[in-house]
């Protein structure tokens, strides 16, 4: 970094300040109730651009560990006996309800000061915020239990300042998050609203209708969550928000599809975002699932790059080799001549073993090319180039702006897709309401106009795979809009209607009566389409134990064959001692206990202690790979 430069800027602006801008300052600097009030519409702009329920933190650290976990990706280098450790990163995820409602107590601040004219216009506002309050906290509170929030970000409207927030526990935070959804639910539909927010509200361009549905679909995010902890209660909210005249989120339309706009990317930083877990994926391809589409890359072996390693004479993966029919050339050696049925593109798509030391064994040496002779090729200077015939976490999936560099032989300029998009995000989906009502009524619960669990299941799945391809299709990930046009041998991965026809007559798709494996089924979906949302697919595998150990739909397996299940896994993330010189030092030690957290020294990161220990929800949850508890 050149210093003068900055240095010089500094002495720039300096001036600057010093003339033409000293009487802003001078505003700036007065008593702040004779500043101009902020316009309530933009302040909820900018609440909405601050929800975040993946940020780039959460992606580079935490994200990772839970999905390792959850056994959805693994490390291109493997699993190792330390995959079971929170990295330091982990600490990146939590705390990120703060902004959001930084932004949410200043529009109810400067509503409070409005005339009842001007109320009566905007007060409707604040209520938008409480889902997208609801929704965060919700996740920070999943991976730490008591969390900072109805005290929260107070200092500047209280007197004197509230500057020790106390920590409200799960318990309180479940009563909190019902009161705030209610009273949204509550307003809108007492209220003639005439809105007045238009495109200043980028998610459902001020239909409160939209947000109501929203506020009473989250019911049944909390609903999941207390289903070992308290069946009663779970059912009763259930009940109460099927029969809500606010209605649900039942259909795509209605789907949170986030994006900031045209050309915002979600954040510019490159994440190593995993590959995905062998399992995981012979189980879509099995099942000619789409979603492998969206949630993983094609690799790098396409026909052509195939067809250089038959001209090079070099051997390849040989599960990449067994989905090929070759013949052989006039000069005796073999020419590509088309993939084996299936076909493309699920061709495309390979997985990692999820074992410890995987990389270490000879058996899975076409995995990690131990020799460093499988994955590469030589161009005529002789300089290596290497492939991966296995398959990342597809990043266009969670950010925007990259460039992808289409696979080809050595000697192939190849051509690279540099467009750039507005990164579209599907969060509350049609989907995970489907799913967990389908699961609901298998446990029991009943509600007016209630249908079958098929019924409820089928639209789940439908609409996860939909969900998945409309933001697949937003977010013009590779192969969608068009296929590359060198290898003629290459296919779109655009969501045909035929996929989906098949996908629902699958046996891990239809439900046949039987409770305990209709109930499997139904969790291995929310398992699935909660892939980009790893707090949430983490929490779903808590409290359903699915995936469970020796399923004939989708397994959960042995990290470590000889452990076994002495093999920890966390059930929430680590918390840090402050410093003593804290001002919350007290109020943070006294939750810390107040929980049962070991919060001190190497042991309070020891997977041991952090699967002992557990958040006031999961603890009576089953253990991982055990099932769920009918």
């Amino acid at each position: 970094m050149n210093y003068k430069y900055i240095t010089a800027a500094l002495l720039l602006g300096g001036t600057l300040l010093s003339t033409s801008c000293s009487d802003d300052f001078a505003e700036l600097n007065s008593d702040p109730s004779s500043i101009t009030n902020p316009d309530v519409r933009f302040l909820f702009t900018q609440c909405e651009a601050k929800f975040q329920p993946g940020d780039y933190a959460q992606w580079f650290g935490g994200f990772n560990d839970l999905s390792t976990w959850s056994q959805t990706t693994v490390s291109s280098g493997g699993n190792t006996s330390r995959s079971n450790r929170p990295t330091e990163e982990a600490n990146g995820c939590g705390y990120e309800v703060n902004e959001v409602l930084r932004y949410t107590n200043e529009i109810r601040y400067q509503i409070s000061k409005m005339s009842d004219k001007e109320k009566k216009m905007y007060e409707y506002i604040q209520y938008l915020c409480h889902p997208l309050l609801v929704y965060l906290s919700i996740q920070d509170s999943d991976l730490y239990g008591s969390r900072q929030y109805t005290e929260a970000e107070q200092a500047r409207y209280t007197n004197p300042p509230l500057l020790l927030p106390k920590y409200d526990t799960q318990e309180e935070l479940l009563e909190v998050w019902l009161k705030e959804l209610n009273q949204t639910i509550d307003y809108i539909s007492t209220h003639e609203i005439n809105d007045v927010l238009g495109s200043q509200d980028f998610i459902y361009k001020g239909d409160v209708k939209q947000w109501a549905k929203l506020a009473n679909s989250l019911k049944l995010k909390i609903a999941a969550r207390l289903i070992n902890k308290d069946r009663k209660r779970a059912f009763n909210i259930v009940k109460e928000a099927c029969e809500n005249p606010a209605g649900l989120i039942l259909t795509t339309e209605d789907d949170v599809v986030y994006n900031k706009g045209k050309f915002d990317n979600n954040w510019n930083n490159d994440i190593n975002v995993g590959v995905g877990s062998k399992h995981l994926i012979d189980f879509l391809v099995k099942n000619q699932d789409p979603r492998l589409f969206y949630f993983f890359q094609k690799n790098d072996y396409n026909s052509n790059v195939v067809q250089a390693y038959f001209d090079q004479n070099r051997g390849m993966p040989s599960y990449v080799e067994a989905n090929v029919i070759s013949e052989k050339g006039k000069d005796g050696k073999k020419v590509f001549k088309e993939w084996k049925a299936p076909g493309e593109p699920w061709v495309r798509y390979y997985g990692l073993p999820v074992e410890i030391g995987a990389k270490q064994k000879t058996e899975y040496d076409d995995y990690f090319d131990s020799k460093d002779s499988l994955f590469v090729l030589y161009n005529k200077e002789g300089a290596k180039k290497t492939y991966y015939p296995c398959s990342y976490r597809n990043q266009e999936m969670v950010k925007g702006l990259l460039t992808y560099t289409y696979p080809d032989a050595p000697n192939v300029n190849p051509e690279q897709d540099k467009e750039q998009y507005g990164w579209y995000g599907l969060y509350y989906s049609a989907a995970e309401s489907n799913l967990i009502l389908s699961e609901f009524t298998l446990l029991g619960a009943t509600w007016k106009n209630q249908k079958s669990a098929q019924d409820y299941f089928s639209a789940g799945v439908e609409a996860s795979v939909r969900g998945y391809d409309l933001v697949a299709g937003k977010n013009h990930i590779p192969y969608y809009d068009t296929t590359y046009k060198k290898d003629k041998h290459d296919v779109s991965i655009k969501l045909q209607e035929k996929w989906v026809e098949e996908l629902l007559k699958k046996d891990s798709y239809k439900l046949t009566g039987n409770k305990k494996d209709d109930l499997e089924k139904v969790y291995v979906q929310q398992y699935l389409h909660y892939f980009n949302a790893p707090i949430d697919q983490f929490v779903n595998m808590l409290r359903s134990g699915v995936p469970q150990k020796n399923s004939k739909v989708l397994p959960r397996l042995e990290f470590d064959k000889q452990l076994g299940d002495a093999f920890s896994i966390p059930r929430r993330f680590p918390v840090s001692e402050p410093l003593e010189s804290d001002l919350l030092y007290d109020i943070t030690i006294e939750a810390y206990k107040a929980q049962g957290f070991t919060y001190s020294g190497t042991n309070s990161k020891n997977p041991e202690t952090l699967q002992h220990e557990r958040v006031w929800m999961d603890k009576e949850n089953p253990s991982l790979g055990y099932g769920p508890k009918e």
